[in-house]
């Protein structure tokens, strides 16, 4: 399953429950409908394959878990599907980023 982002464009994937770019790189966790990085920082709602800011959601900080091993990267699919503005913000950018710095960081110790 594809992780989208606003403009239709598939951006990771998702495999069990957790997120991932579409390199391999686990980014974080679906916990209900509640995204959550490894470190049990709440990063936004899954919606509709996307990971959002959603206004009526009830943010909190869960049990940190594993960060799981990279997955081969995803063959995309080049398919866009229908560009539809739910009115949410898009974070999986800021997903993506808060998992890289966690990377790097692990790569330094």
């Amino acid at each position: 399953m594809y992780v989208y982002n606003p403009a239709g464009e598939p951006v990771g994937f998702v495999f069990e429950t957790t997120i991932y770019d579409l390199d391999g790189t686990p980014l974080g966790r679906i916990v209900g409908r509640r995204v959550h990085h490894f470190d049990g920082a709440y990063a936004g709602e899954w919606y509709k394959d996307m990971v959002v800011r959603h206004p009526e959601a009830r943010p909190r900080l869960i049990p940190p878990a594993p960060v799981p091993p990279r997955r081969p990267p995803a063959e995309v699919s080049y398919r866009l599907r229908a560009v539809v503005n739910y009115g949410y913000a898009d974070v999986f950018p800021q997903l993506r980023d808060g998992a890289r710095e966690t990377y790097l960081h692990q790569a330094a110790e």
